[in-house]
């Protein structure tokens, strides 16, 4: 049954790749088990996925607007460099998860929460329904949230785009919605402090549109195995004073248009880890060694290569 559910994986992605609208296709594992996501800004619960397979690495992250645009894939990690984990899980939890960790040569950390992103933060970009489309101001085609390293820890996430009026709009940042743990070494840092890291974490609830107006007004969307959504995540790195943006960072071939145009996003396939719950009719044989991941490496292999072609 394993074999089976592979091939179809692979069958799947190589059909799919002619379905990324930017030109990237990717693959998002299933969480093992939802009950073991802990949420605190540490990457410790997600031993379980294959790094090597599913992780984007610094060497994956580049420009794609500003100072460094054009030099390739991490091109100073002295000034900024990046990596980031996602995951996601069907009913009951429905949710996507996200791990990010960046070094930054100086922190910016000025600006409210309506205009965080002018200071150093994360932006996750959404059309889980892969319905393409402008969503910069209807979101009914996907929407955004905006993480800030100092302010997200206590005001959750700038939701949808930015934007003055708050209240209603920002429903989809706070819990029960979307739930965000950051940390930041040196403990305790400001505006300005040098050689910075922080992290963020993660667990969001999937919106195939998104209604100012609130949940109610708002149509969820299910995780499905082998379903196909459009995501991306780009970091703002703000290293200027009147006006924080340096650098916009995404996975390499990435389009930092993604923030409102569901088409400028890579195409992301998710698929299952067969082996745990919550997928009994996937259970181990008793003969894969190892612990189990989404897709084998000699599998992932094979995707990569067809990829590359």
């Amino acid at each position: 049954m394993t074999r089976t559910i592979l091939g179809l994986t692979l069958a799947l992605a190589i059909t799919s790749t002619a379905l990324a609208h930017n030109g990237r296709t990717g693959y998002i594992p299933a969480w093992p088990d939802p009950s073991t996501f802990v949420l605190d800004g540490e990457e410790d619960d997600w031993g379980w996925l294959d790094t090597d397979s599913f992780g984007i690495k610094p060497e994956e992250i580049e420009s794609s607007l500003g100072e460094h645009a054009e030099q390739g894939p991490n091109p100073n990690p002295e000034d900024f460099s990046a990596s980031a984990f996602m995951a996601w899980s069907p009913p009951p939890d429905n949710a996507f998860y996200f791990f990010g960790r960046a070094q930054d040569d100086t922190l910016r950390a000025l600006e409210a929460k309506s205009d965080w992103w002018n200071d150093d933060t994360l932006q996750l970009q959404y059309d889980f329904d892969h319905s393409a489309g402008n969503y910069l101001s209807e979101f009914e085609n996907g929407y955004r949230h905006q993480l800030h390293p100092l302010g997200s820890k206590t005001e959750g996430a700038a939701a949808p785009p930015f934007s003055e009026e708050e209240g209603p709009l920002n429903w989809g940042g706070w819990p029960p919605y979307t739930y965000v743990n950051t940390t930041i070494l040196p403990a305790g840092a400001v505006h300005n402090q040098t050689d910075v890291e922080y992290t963020f974490e993660v667990r969001t609830s999937p919106f195939a549109s998104y209604s100012k107006l609130g949940p109610n007004e708002s149509v969820p969307w299910v995780f499905e195995p082998e379903s196909i959504i459009h995501f991306n995540f780009r970091w703002d790195d703000g290293d200027r004073d009147a006006n924080g943006e340096q650098d916009l960072w995404n996975i390499v071939g990435d389009s930092y248009l993604c923030d409102r145009e569901g088409a400028d996003c890579p195409d992301f396939i998710l698929v299952p880890t067969p082996m745990v719950d919550p997928y009994p009719e996937w259970q181990p044989t008793g003969d894969e060694p190892g612990p189990a991941t989404a897709v084998e490496n000699s599998t992932w292999g094979r995707i990569k290569s067809h990829i590359s072609n």
